[in-house]
């Protein structure tokens, strides 16, 4: 019987530890010791006793498939460009009252328990739109986010400010990249939106010190 991750699971190797996040349960996990032979095990397609098996179950990472094991890693490069110097000036109206609205939606839908509904939703609706790629539209629309959001009164933090504007960038029918990253030592986690040229959230530095975990 073949074993995928569990829907919202992503997992990582950052530095020497192999790292799970578990967005249903809000939680990131370290399998360590025999928990994670196991799961080399398991990925390997090599034989693990019931009580390893018993013991991966468990942890609620892991779900049975009827396809072959799909058990990988993200993988995703992280732009080396973010977008730079901000327009100056005052940002369009229609977009300020946009950035206010899904900030204040994104303040309710990154809550811990709603978060992995609001990814799996964002990410239906991604495949379903099948919105255009386009780094230099996507870029022009996160700068005058960037511009408006200068006048929301609410406090900057990364997975808002990424909800925010990636559900404002889908309703423009426009498909950037959310990911969610992990550093072990010390442990931090990081959330942010890019294209395939720019870090679109947050500064690019930021982002290439954490290893992406997770991404829709």
């Amino acid at each position: 019987m073949a074993w995928t991750l569990a829907p919202g699971v992503g997992f990582c190797i950052a530095g020497e530890e192999l790292i799970f996040l578990d967005l249903r349960a809000d939680r990131y996990l370290a399998l360590r010791g025999d928990q994670r032979a196991a799961f080399e095990r398991l990925r390997a397609r090599a034989p693990n006793d019931s009580d390893a098996m018993t013991g991966l179950v468990a942890t609620g990472l892991f779900v049975r498939s009827d396809e072959e094991n799909q058990l990988n890693p993200v993988d995703i490069a992280v732009p080396t460009a973010d977008l730079g110097k901000r327009r100056r000036g005052s940002p369009p109206m229609r977009m300020a009252a946009s950035a206010a609205r899904y900030l204040y939606w994104a303040r309710r839908a990154q809550a811990p328990d709603r978060l992995a509904a609001t990814v799996a939703n964002l990410s239906r609706q991604k495949r379903a739109e099948a919105g255009r790629a386009d780094a230099d539209a996507i870029a022009e629309m996160a700068a005058d986010y960037a511009l408006a959001r200068t006048l929301i009164p609410i406090a900057p933090r990364c997975l808002i400010d990424s909800l925010a504007l990636f559900r404002l960038l889908l309703r423009r029918n426009l498909a950037p990249t959310m990911v969610f990253g992990v550093r072990p030592a010390p442990f931090a986690a990081h959330c942010w939106l890019q294209s395939s040229e720019r870090v679109l959230t947050g500064s690019v530095d930021d982002a290439h010190n954490f290893t992406p975990i997770f991404m829709l």
